[in-house]
C-alpha cells in the first residue's frame, strides 16, 4: 500500500498558507490530510492530478486506510457498554441507531444502513469514532457556537465555508424547499428561535445541531445566513472534526433531499 509522503504532497499545493481549506497552513492541512480529517478536494488552489491522486482505488485511499485503523481500535471496546455511552441498542446484528435521516448497525467488523444503500467510508469513520469517544454522560440542552470550543479556530472556518455558506447560499428564498427537506430528520423545533427557522437536528443519538436560518433582506442589504450550534458538552461525544464532518454531511444531506424534490 502506498504511503503519503508529506514533501511530495505539499509540493503540489501553492504554499500560500491562504487558509481556504480551513487549516492554518499548507503545512497543517497537509498533516490533517494524512490523518483522514479533511479531504483533497478542501483545497480550492491545488492541482487536479493532486486531487485524484488520491483514489486511484479504494486500497490505496486513505479513508479506506483510517477506517481500518478506527475499526481495530473499536474491537478493544466493551461492546455491552456502548448502548448506554452512544443511545444506541445492541441486536444481533451490531449496535443500532439513527444517523442522519436512516438508520445504520455497526459492529466490531463492519458498519451498514438498515434500508442496504451504501454507506460511505467517510461515513463509517464517523459512527466507529463515535463509539470511541462517547462516554456515559448526559447533554447539557444548552447550544454554543464552535467558537466555544478550546482549539476550534481553523474548524470555524471550516464549518463556515462547507456547511453554513454552503447552506445560506442554495437555501436562500427556498424556505418552504427547506422546511421539508428538515422533515426527513428526526428534529425538534425550539421555543426560541431568533431565525426564520430553527430546528434541532439529532445526527447521532446523543449529536444534536441546532441549525438557525436566517432569509435575505435584500432592502437592507443583507444576505441569507445559517448558523450550526453544538450542545455544550458535545466533545463528551465526539472529537472537533467529527462534529463539524456531522455539519458538513448534515448540510449535504439536506441538498440532496431538496434535488430529489425538485
Amino acid at each position: 500500500m502506498t504511503q503519503l509522503n508529506p514533501l511530495e504532497i505539499i509540493k503540489k499545493l501553492p504554499r500560500t498558507n491562504c487558509g481556504k481549506c480551513g487549516y492554518p497552513s499548507c503545512l497543517a492541512f497537509v498533516m490533517a490530510l494524512i490523518s483522514g480529517n479533511t479531504s483533497p478536494e478542501k483545497c480550492p488552489e491545488a492541482k487536479l492530478e493532486f486531487l485524484t491522486s488520491f483514489s486511484k482505488s479504494p486500497q490505496e485511499d486513505y479513508n479506506w486506510r483510517i477506517l481500518e485503523e478506527v475499526k481495530k481500535r473499536a474491537r478493544n471496546l466493551s461492546w455491552e457498554n456502548l448502548p448506554e455511552k452512544t443511545g444506541g441498542k445492541l441486536t444481533s446484528e451490531g449496535l443500532l441507531f439513527p444517523y442522519l435521516d436512516t438508520e445504520v448497525v455497526i459492529n466490531p467488523y463492519r458498519a451498514f444502513r438498515k434500508d442496504g444503500l451504501e454507506l460511505d467510508p467517510r461515513d463509517q469513520i464517523l459512527l466507529y469514532n463515535y463509539l470511541l469517544h462517547a462516554r456515559p454522560e448526559s447533554l447539557s440542552g444548552e447550544f454554543v457556537g464552535m467558537e466555544s470550543f478550546p482549539h476550534s479556530l481553523s474548524k470555524e472556518k471550516t464549518l463556515r465555508r462547507y456547511a453554513e455558506e454552503k447552506a445560506a447560499q442554495e437555501f436562500s428564498g427556498r424556505l418552504s424547499t427547506l422546511k421539508k427537506a428538515l422533515s426527513h430528520f428526526r428534529i425538534d423545533i425550539p421555543r426560541d428561535c431568533p431565525a426564520d427557522i430553527c430546528a434541532v437536528i439529532w445526527i447521532l443519538t446523543k449529536v444534536p445541531l441546532r441549525f438557525q436560518f436566517f432569509e435575505a433582506e435584500p432592502e437592507e442589504g443583507l444576505p441569507a445566513e445559517v448558523k450550526i450550534l453544538f450542545d455544550r458538552k458535545a466533545l463528551s461525544f465526539l472529537d472537533l472534526e467529527s462534529l463539524v464532518f456531522c455539519a458538513e454531511r448534515l448540510v449535504e444531506r439536506l441538498l440532496e433531499i431538496a434535488k430529489e424534490a425538485d
